[in-house]
């Protein structure tokens, strides 16, 4: 279970260093960057509004689980 959590914290961070080094390299590309959070954020917000925060919270670990579990080999 640590092990787990752990690799969890290192994809994390290897995501948020290389989106870093990204929108450094591309300044470009940071408007599309806050489109994109703009767009997330809408989505939340009509989330919480429509299924609450417990039913909110519970799709988000959902499609968590749906994108990590889904392999083709």
């Amino acid at each position: 279970m640590l092990k787990i959590l752990l690799g969890a914290l290192l994809m994390m961070f290897l995501i948020f260093a290389i989106g870093s080094v990204m929108l450094e390299e591309f300044p470009g590309a940071q408007p599309l960057w806050n489109e994109s959070k703009a767009q997330a954020a809408s989505l939340y917000e009509t989330s919480l509004g429509k299924f609450g925060a417990t039913g909110t919270i519970l799709l988000i670990i959902a499609i968590c689980f749906l994108a990590g579990t889904s392999r083709k080999y």
